[in-house]
């Protein structure tokens, strides 16, 4: 527990940038009629958000009052230093950035009346490891939670 006696968590594994066009709520059509080759279509502001299991977890954590380290990777480019924004400068810190390596984001096709499409860049995420938890702030911890080893390519690789 920490000084405010309430227990300490850990969310470690995937983080990424979610990047999501508006589409108008009146555009009909099956996703290939809407987005065929060759189309122009007029979407509207772009909201991003963080994703994966460390922002969507951990800052769920965070707004139900739980005392929370986000332990995940982003590289050290325009995509980690949004993401670091995002999380805010009390959560930023616990991620640690990759120097060289692209961070990870994904593109979310979210068309009225679809199903959601994601294009995902894994960046980051593929070079996770074991040894990249935090063993020593976990210690601290009462909750570790461990997101998205299917999406991390070192955790799968062999």
């Amino acid at each position: 527990m920490n000084k405010a006696g309430q227990h300490k968590a850990m969310v470690a594994g995937h983080i990424c940038l979610d990047i999501t066009p508006v589409f108008n709520p009146d555009m009909k059509g099956s996703f290939s009629t809407i987005l065929s080759p060759g189309k122009l279509v007029n979407v509207g502001k772009a909201v991003l958000s963080t994703g994966g299991a460390v922002a969507n977890t951990g800052l769920a954590l965070a707004r139900l009052g739980v005392d929370v380290l986000l332990n995940g990777k982003v590289g050290d480019d325009e995509i980690g230093d949004v993401i670091k924004k995002l999380v805010g400068p009390q959560r930023a810190p616990s991620l640690r950035t990759v120097a060289g390596q692209a961070s990870s984001y994904s593109v979310v096709l979210a068309l009225p009346g679809i199903d959601r499409v994601f294009l995902h860049n894994p960046g980051t995420n593929d070079t996770f490891t074991a040894a990249d938890v935090d063993y020593n702030a976990l210690k601290d911890c009462s909750l570790f939670h461990f997101g998205y080893p299917t999406l991390m390519k070192q955790f799968y690789a062999d």
